[in-house]
């Protein structure tokens, strides 16, 4: 399931324009995909439509930098573990700069940080 469709990504988020609605589908499914992955998939045990409108909003423009984030930089960057910080051979040297997770577009924690959705401690009730 996917958490946006291309209307919502097109005229509220208003991303980078992917014309082939095929490549945009294929993209919301993995970005949707790698939403749960970070929120610890808290999401599917949830009826999405009555979550209130304000997280509704957080979660889809979360999925729509995702997207962009995939479509300028490419699927590839799924499978990068981001562990990479610095590699040298002879001269040669490449940094991927501080090592965070360069999977997840930074927006992405920017839209869900107050969300409570990224929280991963345990709940407890008081009593």
């Amino acid at each position: 399931m996917s958490y946006i469709d291309k209307d919502f990504y097109d005229n509220v988020y208003k991303g980078a324009p992917i014309a082939d609605d095929n490549e945009f589908n294929r993209l919301a499914e993995r970005a949707s995909d790698m939403i749960d992955q970070i929120t610890q998939y808290v999401l599917k045990n949830i009826e999405f439509d009555r979550l209130a409108q304000v997280l509704q909003d957080m979660v889809k423009k979360a999925t729509c930098a995702q997207v962009e984030f995939l479509f300028e930089n490419g699927e590839s960057v799924i499978h990068d573990n981001g562990n990479l910080n610095n590699v040298s051979v002879g001269n040669f040297s490449y940094s991927t700069g501080n090592g965070g997770n360069s999977r997840i577009s930074p927006a992405v924690y920017d839209y869900l940080k107050y969300s409570g959705l990224l929280y991963t401690g345990v709940h407890t009730h008081g009593g």
